[in-house]
C-alpha cells in the first residue's frame, strides 16, 4: 500500500513538473526576428515585439533581443540618441530596448 501512494506522488509531481515547463513557454511563441502581434503569435522568453520604427501606435513587430547592459557616454562612439515613443530621449537604441520603448525617430525628442 505505501509503495502504490509514494508512486501516486512521483507521478503527480513529474506532471506538475511537465506542466509548469509547458506554461513556461506557450507553444506559440516565435523566436528572434521572427514577425509578432503581442496576442496570438507571442515572443519567447527574453525577447520583446518591436513595432517597425516610426509606427508607436503599431503592436504589430519583430522579436528582438531585450539587453541587459548598455553602455553609452556622451562624446563616445556609443552615444546616439533616440526619440522613444514615449518621447523621451534615450542615449542608444541599446537603452530604448531595454526599457521596452517603440522607437520615433533617430536623434533627440
Amino acid at each position: 500500500m505505501m509503495k502504490s501512494a509514494v508512486l501516486i506522488v512521483q507521478t503527480l509531481l513529474v506532471s506538475l513538473v511537465l506542466g509548469s515547463v509547458a506554461a513556461a513557454r506557450p507553444a506559440d511563441a516565435v523566436t528572434v526576428g521572427q514577425a509578432c502581434d503581442g496576442a496570438v503569435a507571442v515572443c519567447d522568453k527574453g525577447l520583446w515585439c518591436e513595432p517597425p520604427a516610426g509606427t508607436c501606435s503599431l503592436t504589430r513587430g519583430v522579436c528582438v533581443a531585450v539587453p541587459r547592459l548598455c553602455i553609452a557616454r556622451k562624446n563616445s562612439a556609443s552615444y546616439k540618441p533616440v526619440c522613444g515613443c514615449n518621447s523621451k530621449t534615450y542615449s542608444s537604441d541599446c537603452f530604448r530596448r531595454a526599457y521596452k520603448i517603440g522607437k520615433s525617430r533617430d536623434g533627440k525628442c
